[in-house]
């Protein structure tokens, strides 16, 4: 294998002072993390890491696209047709973009439908607002899924929004076109004004108004309550940002690389996007390994990418910190992947979090002029 990417997908830190490990219930450094910040290349990714992954793989024209409408393909890759067959079902450029073919979800998502992921969120009552903290973030089980997409069927039958589970634990939200409407990564909210992240622009009433009608329904859901007695935090609300044209005949995003390369790539992990991406790029995402040694066990793999989160590891850990979870993401994968790097395994590892790209390289470790950064500041 040549290359292991590791990408933290929620680690956004604050712009100004940050989180010391020291002061955040550690009880040792981050080696791997370190190593990075001291010996890596770092690079600002100016529009995200998803654009940086979907160029990474070589899908410069699906860098632009919403990430919602590349989460879609997971859900039905008969949307998208292979690339060797572009010719064959071209559509005009007038169309907006690529071309797709095949069977499409058109008839059951209208052409114009706008689409979200919707991601569960708690919120945290304060003294005089609510808030949001790392562990806001909600990733459902499946049964928990499919029980509010089946009420929110009945219950907004008449409303032209509907919502699909995806295997990342959050939903698909299919809606009425609403092109003018900025909305925030909820995992960027945690470090900003809750205020200042909810939507903007000319159609965002329209996510406002179904946000307050979305409190109301889950307020005292059957679901709800059955997770509050169960000691696990309930659904105040299903945050929608990351929209983008639902998949249909008129949309045209992407085609399936069914080249050779796209077989030796790996991805890992639940991220809606990735696996949105993946199914594009003619393959399927797999659930994060334990340890990275796992990862070597694809023979044919020339580069992989592992796509962790933080606020899963704090809901099944429910006395850790922020820095502790990195901790065990260091020894499961950093360190193990830069012990690989050293050993002559892998040609580099990158690490991405906070929208920076850290490049590590064989010899890059023999750079003992470079400063040592501790914890995780390499990453800002």
């Amino acid at each position: 294998m040549r290359q292991i990417v590791i990408v933290i997908s929620d680690l956004y830190l604050p712009p100004a002072e940050g989180e010391g490990s020291s002061a955040s219930g550690v009880s040792g450094p981050l080696p791997g993390f370190e190593h990075a910040g001291r010996f890596g290349k770092r690079i600002a990714l100016e529009d995200g890491w998803r654009a940086w992954l979907a160029r990474w793989l070589g899908r410069d024209d699906l860098a632009g696209a919403a990430p919602a409408t590349i989460a879609a393909a997971a859900l039905d890759g008969s949307l998208y047709t292979p690339l060797d067959s572009a010719a064959s079902t071209a559509v005009p450029a007038s169309t907006g973009g690529a071309a797709l073919g095949g069977n499409t979800r058109a008839s059951k998502v209208p052409a114009e439908s706008t689409a979200w992921i919707a991601t569960p969120v708690h919120l945290i009552a304060g003294l005089t607002s609510l808030h949001l903290d790392r562990r806001s973030l909600l990733r459902l089980p499946r049964a928990h899924l499919e029980s509010f997409a089946a009420d929110f069927r009945m219950v907004f039958e008449a409303s032209g929004f509907r919502l699909e589970p995806m295997t990342s634990g959050e939903f698909l939200m299919y809606g009425p076109r609403t092109p003018s409407v900025a909305t925030t990564e909820p995992a960027r909210a945690l470090v900003g004004n809750l205020g200042e992240s909810l939507p903007k622009g000319a159609d965002a009433s329209v996510l406002k108004r179904l946000g307050a009608e979305l409190e109301m329904w889950l307020h005292e859901h059957p679901v709800n309550q059955a997770r509050s007695k169960h000691g696990e935090p309930p659904v105040s609300t299903l945050w929608l940002w990351g929209g983008g044209p639902a998949p249909s005949s008129a949309t045209g995003i992407g085609l399936i690389d069914d080249s050779p390369r796209a077989a030796t790539d790996l991805a890992f992990g639940a991220d809606a996007y990735a696996a949105g991406l993946w199914r594009l790029h003619g393959g399927e995402s797999w659930p994060l390994p334990d340890q990275l040694s796992d990862v070597f066990g694809y023979p044919r793999a020339q580069r992989a990418i592992l796509c962790a989160e933080v606020a899963p590891m704090l809901h099944a850990n429910s006395r850790w910190t922020v820095f502790e979870a990195l901790a065990e993401l260091d020894r499961r994968f950093v360190s193990p992947a830069l012990a690989a790097l050293r050993r002559g395994e892998l040609e580099s590892v990158v690490l991405v979090a906070n929208d920076r790209q850290l490049l590590v390289r064989r010899g890059d470790r023999l750079k003992l002029w470079r400063r040592p950064q501790p914890g995780i500041e390499g990453l800002r």
